[in-house]
């Protein structure tokens, strides 16, 4: 059974967005960009909302023709990776490998499958559902060194779940890296 694994950039109050969503707030460097690597090889497919997976089309291809770096790598690794995107209005991608999904239940399904993990990039509202579904089994949170005062949640919809920190990193940006994952039942 693949591992559902959410990787987001947290304020140090809790929040994954700007009260519209901004993310301007988030302190990125090469650094960073070379430890997700970690978890993304030990990915299969990228999960991501409507509004993620557009933010993320209009960016990553972008990216492909510039200097070799750990960002352009990313920019590599998502132009081939299968994508599973939430929506419930599209009808198609024009980006590749992108497989659509109607409702976040189908999730549970995608996890039965063969293969590696899942990992969800940002898409606070997909992971709102994830949360209430009890489907996210880590955590890779990018604790950032703002308070936001206001704005989107990273865990709303929660159910109590009992997480043991398996690792944890910290950046000279003042960024921080915690790495959870559920204790066994």
């Amino acid at each position: 059974m693949r591992k559902l694994i959410s990787l987001m950039h947290v304020s140090l109050d809790g929040y994954c967005g700007g009260p519209k969503g901004e993310m301007d707030w988030i302190s990125m460097n090469d650094a960073i960009f070379a430890d997700a690597g970690e978890v993304i090889h030990t990915a299969g497919a990228a999960v991501y909302s409507r509004v993620t997976h557009d933010m993320m089309r209009g960016y990553w291809p972008n990216m492909l023709g510039k200097p070799d770096s750990p960002a352009v790598r990313h920019a590599r690794w998502v132009e081939q990776i299968p994508k599973i995107t939430f929506s419930r209005t599209m009808e198609s991608s024009d980006w590749n490998n992108v497989q659509l999904r109607r409702e976040a239940k189908e999730i549970l399904e995608d996890k039965k499958g063969e293969g590696k993990d899942l990992l969800i990039f940002g898409s606070p509202g997909l992971v709102h559902s994830f949360l209430e579904l009890d489907a996210i089994d880590e955590f890779w949170i990018f604790q950032n060194p703002i308070l936001l005062g206001t704005g989107i949640p990273y865990f709303q919809g929660a159910v109590k779940t009992k997480l043991k920190l398996k690792a944890q990193k910290s950046f000279d940006n003042g960024v921080i890296r915690l790495h959870y994952v559920k204790e066994s039942a």
